[in-house]
């Protein structure tokens, strides 16, 4: 077997990663779902994932989150994740990478569409092939407090240098998973 082949993986080669990335509710996950539709279209196996998973389990199983990303309950997951990271500032990273490699050799494609600081996109690009993907909605404003806005993980990556960056529209779905693809293949 040649190096970067698995026994199982479709094609001989290593699985992938995108990110997406964009501020709170401007269509990651909508954009997440149609790349993974697209994709899969294409013969390949694609899972999503979540950086967020890991606090969201642990704010509703510990803290009694009831699971609305309202102005309180996304309080409790920025504050849960500033805790985890003043601990360990790798924590949430180190255990979307668990899932990651437990799945690895399953999968094609892993989509996580919430990255939110440069560590989490920069440590994925050490492991496996990685596309960075930014998208921003076009006159969108969301919900967020002038607070939760200024928040580390709605500001971390303001200036940071994506593969790949989307302005979308307003009802646009397009996964534009050609360029990615393309990336994927470099």
């Amino acid at each position: 077997m040649e190096e970067g082949q698995s026994p199982s993986n479709k094609g001989g080669l290593l699985m992938k990663c995108i990110t997406i990335s964009g501020k709170a509710g401007h269509g990651k996950d909508t954009f997440a779902k149609n790349l993974k539709k697209d994709l899969e279209a294409q013969g390949l196996r694609v899972f999503i994932f979540h950086y967020a998973d890991y606090i969201k389990m642990l704010a509703k199983e510990i803290y009694g989150w009831n699971g609305e990303k309202d102005e309180k309950g996304r309080s409790i997951l920025q504050n849960l994740g500033d805790k985890l990271r003043s601990k360990n500032k790798r924590i949430i990273i180190d255990e979307l990478i668990k899932i990651l490699k437990l799945v690895e050799d399953d999968f094609d494609i892993a989509i996580i569409p919430d990255a939110r600081l440069p560590l989490e996109i920069e440590v994925l690009k050490e492991i496996w092939h990685t596309v960075s993907i930014h998208i921003n909605r076009i006159n969108y404003v969301n919900i967020l407090t002038s607070e939760q806005k200024k928040h580390l993980t709605e500001t971390a990556l303001d200036n940071y240098k994506y593969d790949l960056s989307y302005d979308i529209e307003e009802g646009d779905f397009r996964s534009h998973y050609l360029d990615v693809m393309k990336l994927l293949r470099d």
